[in-house]
This record gives structure tokens, C-alpha cells and sequence, in this order.
């Protein structure tokens, strides 16, 4: 019993990361009238970005998206705009995203930067239900211990910083719903020697991909927090 209700509050707290993470990097207005791909990059989702609106894009919202991940500028927007284009699950998105996650290699992050980054992964995780591509990227940061750049974070050493990407990449494997992602999850959480916090970390993201595979992401991102919208 112990055990079921720590699991529950863990998972309770890897979800609230999944939903939440991306939820507060809202742009300065704009002047003029907004887009829809921009007004989906720089609003404010206190639950999450709305599932619904992010899978339905058109051709020209993605580009347009794509278009703002490619500007330094717009940092604060980032985090929101990998999530939404990786729900979109257009084909064009990967190697956006892939790309974006090359972007620099080693030194400080300040604290958009480091919101970005953790972003990455779970936009990862949503492109992974329509490409495989994206479940290949995750695996491999999942399992790959020096997969992440050597980057710090105020107080976080490099060690720690990679630690918390590894954490966002097996949310993504738990995101995507996919039987492949289960079993390395049931892998990292069987492996001899295995780092007792990625077993716990992996075993609450099991948990998370069973309600995802059982119930859709639509279901689980929109009811998580007890919405109704």
C-alpha cells in the first residue's frame, strides 16, 4: 500500500512537469492581430497546452511555428511552441525539434534556456504517436546516460542538469503511448544496477503511458487537473 501511494504521488508530480513546464512562457502582445499559430506560442495555459487546438494545425500554423523556434528572440515562447508542434504531429516537425536540441553543446543555461530545453522532450514525446523518428530520439535519450550536453544550470551541475533531461525524455517515452516506449520503460526499471531514482522515475511514467495508451492523450492532458474545458 505504501508503495501504491507513493507511486501515485510521484506520478501525480512527473505529470504535473509534463503539463505544466510549458504552460507559463507567454510572449510580450502584439501590435497587430495575432495568428493562430501565435496567439497558441505565446498564451498562457495554467493546465497545460490545450491538446485539441495544438493537434489541429494547418500547414501554414506549423511553418509558422517552426518559423518562431527559429528565432533567438523569441525564447520566452519557445517551450510552449515545442510542445504544440510536436501534438501537431505534422512530419515536417522532427527535424525541427531534433535541430533546436543541437543548439549549443556545453557552458551555462540561463533560466529560459533551461525551460526550453526541458521542453524539448516532451514535444518529442507527443510527435512520437505519428513518427518514429521521435521515439527513436527519446530512446536513446532515455537509455543513453551521455546523450544530454554538458550544460549547468544556476546550482545544478552538468551531472544534475543531464539527470533532469534524462527524466524529460522517459515523460516522453510515457507521452507517446507507444508499445516500444513500454518497454524500455520496463527495461530501465528491471536493469541490474539501475540507479534507483530512474526506477522510480520509470515506473511512474509506466504508469502515465498505460493511461495514455488506455485513454488517449486528449483524455488524460485535459482531465489531469480536473478540467472540464
Amino acid at each position: 500500500m505504501k508503495r501504491q501511494i507513493f507511486g501515485s504521488r510521484t506520478l501525480s508530480i512527473a505529470v504535473a512537469w509534463v503539463l505544466l513546464l510549458a504552460s507559463n512562457g507567454a510572449a510580450e502582445p502584439r501590435d497587430s492581430e495575432p495568428s493562430r499559430a501565435d496567439r497558441l506560442a505565446s498564451a498562457i495555459y495554467f493546465e497545460g497546452v490545450p491538446f485539441e487546438a495544438a493537434s489541429d494545425l494547418s500547414d501554414g500554423d506549423v511553418a509558422r511555428l517552426i518559423e518562431l523556434l527559429g528565432d533567438p528572440a523569441g525564447i520566452r515562447e519557445h517551450p510552449n511552441i515545442l510542445v504544440v508542434l510536436g501534438m501537431s504531429g505534422s512530419p515536417a516537425v522532427f527535424d525541427a525539434i531534433a535541430n533546436y536540441a543541437l543548439r549549443g553543446s556545453s557552458g551555462e543555461l540561463d533560466r529560459l534556456e533551461f525551460r526550453a530545453r526541458r521542453s524539448i522532450a516532451y514535444g518529442m514525446g507527443h510527435l512520437a504517436r505519428a513518427d518514429a523518428r521521435a521515439l527513436a530520439w527519446l530512446i536513446q535519450a532515455a537509455t543513453d546516460e551521455k546523450a544530454s550536453p554538458q550544460q549547468s544550470f544556476r546550482q545544478m551541475d552538468p551531472d544534475r542538469v543531464a539527470r533532469l533531461l534524462r527524466e524529460g525524455a522517459i515523460s516522453g517515452l510515457a507521452l507517446s503511448g507507444r508499445p516500444d516506449a513500454a518497454r524500455v520503460l520496463v527495461e530501465l526499471i528491471a536493469a541490474p544496477g539501475a540507479d534507483p531514482g530512474i526506477v522510480e522515475y520509470s515506473s511512474a511514467a509506466l504508469l502515465l503511458h498505460e493511461r495514455i495508451s488506455r485513454d488517449g492523450p486528449a483524455s488524460v492532458l485535459r482531465n489531469e487537473f480536473g478540467s472540464d474545458r
